[in-house]
């Protein structure tokens, strides 16, 4: 009995010691552990930014239609064929004599990039 009580205490004794351990460690590898994803996140980032390919942009197009609306940073426009099609006003050279107000013809220099167009330059319609 007595042999049975020792290995308890000794049991009781190392589960505590052990906790213990674990509990003063467990700040540290958690720490570390967030750091070191932290950085390899970083690392990854930086190596897909210096990696990845250059954004593909359209050869300049032209269309030329009349004004449906207008704002700040797009335009969109119904072409002659018909459709209406929207552009971004972004860097845009804009060489109009009046304003662009809805039912003006415009001549639209664009590029399309990501799947948007973006407007390089607006004028008056010849």
């Amino acid at each position: 009995m007595r042999h049975r009580t020792q290995m308890l205490a000794l049991g009781a004794a190392m589960m505590i010691a052990s906790a213990a351990a674990a509990c003063g460690q467990k700040t540290e590898p958690e720490t570390t552990a967030a750091t070191t994803a932290t950085e390899a996140v970083t690392e990854t980032d930086t190596e897909a930014e210096a990696t990845e390919p250059d954004t593909e942009v359209s050869e300049e197009q032209t269309v030329t239609g009349e004004i449906v609306a207008a704002g700040m940073s797009s335009i969109t426009i119904k072409a002659e064929d018909g459709s209406e099609e929207s552009y971004l006003k972004e860097d845009t050279k804009v060489e109009m004599e009046g304003d662009q107000v809805e039912g003006t013809k415009v001549t639209i220099t664009y590029v399309e990039r990501d799947g948007m167009k973006y407007a390089l330059t607006i004028t008056d319609a010849q």
